[in-house]
């Protein structure tokens, strides 16, 4: 890739993540599998648009989901978020995932808060990813439900995002955690946040935040 394209690739990046970071604007999905439900802090302004721009969802999309996981007590659960009807069809993402803060997301760097990751065969030709926990400005969503969160972004050259797994996190489960215990994980959808392809489909986009689904990490 040349130097000019790589430059690029982390400038469109740093503008997600900052933008996703200093928002207050937002929009939750909140349980986990087909109960979920998608809260609106600003219920007449489309979740991916300007309030003047009156965008439809696509009738049908990308789905993203969140896998079920099981672990013991004191173990590390691995946490993937998946994508179907999705083949070739998107080109970059940025959204953010919760989880009670009582896990600990494994990092690759502290300091720069970056979060361990494995990418799967729908990121397979990315161009580029980045994974970091939010830890700074949190929302009051975030502090109320006492929530950490990722925001998690990758990009390709075109529409060369697949289906399948997308990204893999490892959330650390207390010593203590009580058998049965189900810590939900689910999507957080932030102003700034996106899901697109090389056209820029809204209507794509706004399918894809109204119809993921969250999951769960149940200890054994």
């Amino acid at each position: 890739m040349k130097i000019s394209k790589i430059f690029a690739v982390v400038t469109a990046m740093a503008a997600m993540m900052s933008m996703a970071s200093c928002s207050d604007d937002k929009k939750t999905s909140e349980g986990t599998g087909e109960n979920s439900i998608i809260r609106y802090d600003k219920p007449t302004e489309a979740p991916t648009a300007a309030p003047t721009e009156a965008v439809e969802a696509a009738s049908d999309g990308p789905r993203l989901s969140i896998k079920d996981t099981t672990v013991k007590a004191g173990e590390v659960a691995e946490v993937t978020i998946a994508i179907e009807n999705a083949e070739a069809a998107w080109n970059m993402c940025g959204f953010h995932i919760t989880y009670p803060e009582e896990l600990i997301p494994e990092m690759m760097d502290d300091e720069e808060r970056l979060v361990r990751k494995k990418m799967g065969e729908a990121s397979e030709y990315n161009a580029g990813s980045v994974a970091m926990e939010w830890v700074d400005n949190k929302t009051e969503y975030l502090i109320t439900n006492k929530l950490g969160s990722i925001f998690f972004t990758e990009i390709f050259d075109s529409d060369y995002g697949l289906n399948g797994d997308v990204v893999t996190f490892y959330l650390k489960v207390p010593e203590d955690a009580a058998s049965g215990t189900e810590y939900p994980v689910d999507f957080m959808y932030i102003d700034g946040d996106v899901f697109s392809n090389v056209a820029g489909d809204k209507a794509m986009e706004k399918y894809v935040f109204e119809n993921w689904k969250g999951g769960k990490i149940i200890v054994e």
